[in-house]
């Protein structure tokens, strides 16, 4: 467990890439999504909110939804991460409505909810795990929102075509609300893919064999990238899940980075060709029109 919690203090350490984005995308700044209980810097309510980005184009039919978690180690980072931004801009101009989260973090002393005792009943109770915990909580109410039906209809969202993105703390709790959540005893959304930017499942249902362990066949679809050399987050957590999707059916695709370290820079995300001259960049973008049709 002590692997565990240097793992995620490692996290927090880390800081966002600069990028770029293009047109053609209308965007919708600071839209509040829910409210969750904290105890710093005074107890209350704190305001949760997105960034929605949509196609500048109208559309007739209903459109897929992606949602995008920052990173940070749980106790940093913003929705507003350029890397984050040029992913959601990306997404928005291949046609897809994209919400990208901020959620409690662990300087805010975040309370999760009932919704997710359970989760935090398998928790190591260390500070930092609450902030993961938050952040699986918070994620739920986020999807909540962009699914309640008059809204969906309102965005043009079809309900049942939902992708979650992460990068680092963003892919671990990404990964726990598709994976592991029903293991748990925890209701959530299906998701039609995930996308695993170095990250992986930490927590274990009582009675399942590893975090790995709780992809099952018929779940979401994984695109994973890591680093071989990655000090942070260790590569051997999305080996683990990829070759478990791979032994129970679960469409997989996977780039190792050799020697690479932790990040969108240090992956070359945007950068280094990984495929017949594509970039993990692209190649996400591309899983993700396949995986939402």
């Amino acid at each position: 467990m002590w692997r565990l919690t240097a793992v995620l203090l490692c996290l927090a350490a880390l800081a966002a890439e600069p990028a770029s984005a293009g047109g053609g995308v209308r965007v919708t700044e600071a839209v509040v999504y829910g409210e969750g209980r904290v105890n710093q810097p005074e107890r209350g309510r704190a305001r949760l909110r997105l960034d929605l980005y949509r196609p500048a184009a109208r559309s007739g039919r209903l459109r897929p939804a992606v949602m995008l978690v920052h990173g940070g180690g749980f106790s940093g980072g913003t929705r507003a991460q350029p890397d984050l931004v040029r992913i959601a801009h990306a997404l928005a101009r291949s046609g897809v409505v994209v919400a990208s989260i901020d959620y409690r973090l662990t300087p805010q002393a975040p309370v999760p909810s009932r919704r997710v005792a359970r989760v935090a009943a398998v928790a190591p109770d260390i500070p930092v795990f609450d902030g993961m915990v938050a952040a699986v909580d918070d994620t739920l109410t986020a999807l909540d929102w962009l699914r309640r039906r008059d809204r969906a209809a309102r965005l043009g969202i079809d309900r049942g075509r939902i992708g979650l993105v992460g990068g680092s703390a963003g892919a671990i709790t990404a990964g726990h609300v598709a994976y592991a959540l029903d293991d748990i005893g925890v209701a959530a959304p299906r998701i039609r893919f995930v996308g695993d930017l170095w990250g992986g499942i930490f927590l274990t249902a009582p009675g399942a064999r590893s975090g790995a362990a709780q992809l099952e066949r018929g779940e979401a679809a994984l695109f994973a990238v890591h680093g071989s050399g990655d000090r942070t987050v260790p590569v051997d957590l999305d080996d683990a899940l990829v070759a478990r999707a791979r032994a129970v059916g679960v469409r997989a695709e996977y780039h190792r980075i050799p020697g690479a370290g932790h990040g969108f820079a240090a992956t070359g995300f945007f950068t280094r060709d990984v495929v017949a001259e594509q970039t993990a960049y692209q190649r996400l973008l591309r899983f993700a029109r396949t995986a939402l049709r």
